[in-house]
């Protein structure tokens, strides 16, 4: 069995590399609140690194081991998951106050089991009626009503009446021609752009063990380009500063 707070602060280790990826600084639960699904890291260069609960391989003491780094990814965009509850306030769905939630067990798949208030009482996860950013609900024990009936009602489409005019015969334009795949190629490098001038950190090899790029090296745009080729950009993201 786990606690949530045991988790935030905890570094997290490659046990291929011999490296230390980062430091827990955020959790993610489903929308239901039944899971813990990713844990947010602090990179030593400052960048946000995302680590999949299934992709831990042991929670110690003092440190969350993963089995190399391809565990971990750049966090590149906001999830939609749910934020940790912890410090939110408890109600029932009648409005009454419980208490502050500080801790959540969690077992051995990362299933919430129980919630654990300020004043010590304890809330069983399947209570849990729904949750926000600072406010999570619950039912009582003898609540048959389901929250999730409440959901509000689509606004009406409102349709215009339009007054028919003749139509107007407009030259002819050619569609656009698709993406090429080279283009498609530039587009990714052109979200990358921000490594350019950075320092690469490790000797980087293509499918081959051909070096692409060295230790120690300034990332250069033609350096993108051929990284990117070789599916090998989220290393270059792990291994620069």
């Amino acid at each position: 069995m786990y606690y949530c707070n045991e988790f935030l602060g905890l570094n997290v280790l490659s046990l291929y590399e011999g490296e230390l990826l980062g430091v827990v600084d955020k959790l993610f639960f489903d929308k239901k609140l039944k899971k813990l699904i990713e844990l947010e890291l602090v990179g030593e260069d400052g960048a946000k690194l995302i680590l999949p609960s299934k992709n831990i391989y042991h929670i110690g003491k003092n440190a969350i081991t993963v089995k190399n780094n391809q565990a971990v990814s750049l966090k590149v965009e906001e999830n939609n998951f749910s934020p940790c509850p912890i410090n939110s306030k408890a109600y029932t769905i009648k409005g009454e106050f419980l208490g502050i939630i500080k801790e959540i067990n969690l077992n051995d798949k990362f299933l919430c089991e129980k919630f654990i208030l300020d004043n010590n009482n304890t809330l069983q996860v399947e209570l849990l009626a729904s949750s926000g950013k600072s406010t999570t609900i619950f039912y009582e024990n003898n609540d048959k009503v389901n929250v999730k009936k409440f959901t509000p009602n689509k606004t009406p489409k409102v349709f215009k009446t339009v007054e028919v005019q003749k139509a107007e015969i407009l030259p002819v334009i050619e569609s656009e021609p698709p993406k090429t795949q080279i283009e498609e190629v530039s587009k990714v490098n052109q979200t990358a752009d921000f490594l350019i001038g950075r320092i690469c950190t490790k000797d980087i090899f293509n499918f081959n063990n051909e070096i692409l790029i060295k230790a120690h090296s300034v990332i250069t745009k033609k350096n993108l380009k051929e990284i990117n080729k070789f599916g090998k950009l989220r290393e270059l993201m792990l291994y620069s500063k």
